[in-house]
């Protein structure tokens, strides 16, 4: 068969032709007639006479293959071709941006803070379900950095995060973050319901203290704690 695919060779050199040209005037792929000088496609004798054809010349049919064979080999040529012009090649697009581009507008950011309430110290992404994120509004909520074990007694440590909601009043028992005398403060806080609050702490021991409603400045009311790792 390289027999064969040199003397093709040598007859389009010999007409001053390209592979494309030739390629052209029989209807098959450039490649295909360079891999056919290389001797590594079968050509039926039908092709070859084409090539006569194309070269005006009668081509030696020494060493063909049949044509099935040849049939077969162009097949399985094209095959590969299609499968590597149409294999599916998974995008490089980090994980973030594709959950992003998922979820879209359905995932909200939601600001880390520490009891200082200065500015984020981070965000962290929640699910958005009917403009609202563990049923409270979007543009309410916000996480608080623990800033130490006061609280440890009640199971809240330091560098937990507890999910909250702006507060105005002080209503029953709850965890709140508080500020007291321009100090801000993560306490228990129970009002007493006689103008007087309770300020509860459990680091190794609890400990209460009284502080009248009025110098209490409510800032946000916890709904769930988010254990650190």
């Amino acid at each position: 068969m390289a027999r064969v695919g040199e003397e093709l060779k040598k007859n389009r050199l010999d007409a001053n032709m390209t592979l494309k040209q030739v390629a052209k005037k029989l209807g098959v792929s450039e490649s295909f007639v360079n891999e056919v000088e290389q001797g590594r496609k079968v050509v039926n004798e039908d092709l070859l006479k084409r090539f006569s054809k194309v070269f005006d010349k009668n081509i030696s049919t020494m060493g063909l293959g049949s044509l099935e064979e040849a049939a077969q080999t162009e097949s399985v040529a094209r095959t590969k071709e299609i499968i590597k012009k149409e294999v599916y090649v998974a995008p490089q697009t980090p994980v973030n941006e594709l959950w992003n581009q998922a979820f879209g507008e359905n995932i909200k950011n939601v600001p880390v803070f520490e009891e200082s309430m200065k500015s984020p110290i981070s965000h962290k992404g929640y699910v958005v379900e009917s403009k609202k994120i563990e049923g409270f509004p979007v543009d309410k909520v916000l996480l608080v950095k623990s800033g130490s074990d006061d609280l440890k007694g009640y199971g809240i440590r330091k560098g937990d995060l507890l999910f909250g909601v702006e507060a105005k009043d002080i209503q029953g028992t709850s965890f709140m973050l508080v500020s007291v005398q321009g100090k801000n403060l993560l306490r228990r806080v129970k009002n007493l319901n006689n103008g007087s609050v309770e300020l509860q702490s459990f680091r190794e021991k609890e400990e209460v203290r009284k502080v009248p409603i009025k110098d209490v400045l409510p800032l946000v009311k916890f709904h769930k704690l988010e254990r650190a790792l």
